[in-house]
């Protein structure tokens, strides 16, 4: 049944018939057109014929799970975003929902119907990206028409000489391949480490390598010049980045680890966003980028001893090996 008459249209898909009623009485309120949906099946005909501006999408109903809801909608409405609201806060269904194509993720019970506005009017306002990303998007259109060129930008971002000398430090790296990389900067008398890990299926993958290398560079050199301070934490550096992936209208989940080495302490600092392996960044990870706009990540110490030699697998079995040494004092 459809409410309501604003030109904004929002379907609900949810088997709960007291949170449905609850949630569309809300929406109403607030001058939606609305559709309600008790189920999967009936929720992918409301979006044929109603040609919704945003879904809201339940994850466990019985017959079709809003799993393949998601999925079937993001292939055949790529256009169209789509929020979970759930009572599961599993971080696997978290994140298998977001790769699926899902924009946002809310928690049930919800008792700030606000958030839901909220995140509708920030779906709404991704589908119309500003002016700044219209040479992004162009540069993004040329890669995927070009495979040769895709193919050959990823080969050169792989690093092939080895050592790397920074000031004081000398990094000895290789990789099994160009989807598992890392990028490095001086920072005063410490080193940054960005590791990134990207999957070979994702259809930008070529255009989203050069973007996080493009992201840091400007915000580098502003640091370099005491401009801002996004290089003092690891933790700054994953917000930045997850921050504009999500704002590039790209979907895609990528894995991202951002280490620190001090010259005076033999500790560093990291944070994690996805990546599994070794232990030590398994056990502190935190959403990969690119799922969500608002994550709040965190910074982690480790001891260690120098030269340090760190080794990160990917999920497809690849391998990266680092080994870092530090020139002696004096």
């Amino acid at each position: 049944m459809v409410h309501g008459t604003s030109q904004q249209k929002i379907l609900l898909i949810e088997d709960e018939a007291v949170f449905r009623m609850t949630l569309g009485a809300y929406l109403r309120s607030k001058n939606y057109l609305l559709m309600e949906s008790k189920n999967g099946a009936e929720g992918l005909a409301c979006v044929a014929m109603f040609q919704p501006d945003v879904v809201l999408c339940d994850l466990h109903m019985p017959g079709m799970t809003g799993h393949q809801v998601i999925t079937i909608i993001h292939q055949r409405y790529p256009t169209i975003p789509v929020i979970v609201i759930s009572g599961v806060a599993r971080f696997d269904d978290v994140t298998q929902a977001l790769r699926e194509g899902a924009c946002d993720y809310l928690l049930k019970p919800i008792t700030d119907w606000n958030v839901v506005t909220e995140a509708i009017e920030q779906c709404l306002s991704n589908a119309e990206p500003g002016d700044h990303y219209q040479e992004l998007q162009h540069h993004r259109a040329l890669l995927r028409k070009d495979d040769y060129t895709a193919t050959k930008l990823m080969h050169m971002m792989q690093k092939k000489t080895s050592p790397i000398t920074l000031g004081q430090w000398r990094i000895d790296y290789s990789s099994t391949t160009p989807l598992l990389y890392a990028e490095f900067y001086s920072v005063d008398n410490a080193l940054m480490v960005v590791i990134v890990e990207l999957y070979a299926e994702m259809l930008d993958v070529a255009f989203v390598a050069a973007m996080i290398k493009f992201l840091l560079d400007p915000p580098y050199r502003q640091y370099q010049q005491n401009e801002n301070n996004i290089f003092d934490s690891p933790r700054n550096v994953l917000s930045y980045l997850n921050w504009h992936i999500c704002q590039s209208g790209i979907l895609c989940n990528i894995n991202c680890s951002v280490l620190l080495l001090s010259d005076d302490t033999e500790v560093v600092h990291f944070a994690n966003a996805g990546l599994s392996f070794p232990h030590w960044l398994k056990k502190a990870a935190n959403l990969s980028l690119g799922l969500l706009p608002e994550v709040e990540y965190h910074n982690f110490n480790k001891v260690i001893s120098y030269p340090f030699e760190m080794q990160v697998q990917g999920e497809a079995e690849n391998n990266l090996m680092l080994k870092i040494a530090r020139s002696s004092p004096g």
